[in-house]
């Protein structure tokens, strides 16, 4: 919870006792995402991240009849 508090503070440049008077449950969660997308392009940029599997052209168009209901 410290380091939270003192990345939020950070992020707001105010003193951390200010962040905790002051913070809502909603900068916390945009904090949380803002964190986890920045982990996520500094993985991706270090070769972390498998690439998705791109679906064959079959597959693809099973999807869209399935999606079409014509199954």
């Amino acid at each position: 919870m410290l380091i939270t508090l003192d990345n939020l503070a950070h992020r707001y440049q105010c003193l951390p006792s200010e962040a905790l008077s002051r913070a809502t449950t909603f900068d916390l969660y945009v904090l949380d995402v803002s964190t986890k997308w920045l982990r996520y392009q500094q993985d991706k940029a270090d070769g972390k991240n498998p690439a998705a599997k791109q679906p064959s052209q079959q597959e693809m168009l099973d999807m869209l009849k399935r999606a079409r209901g014509e199954v």
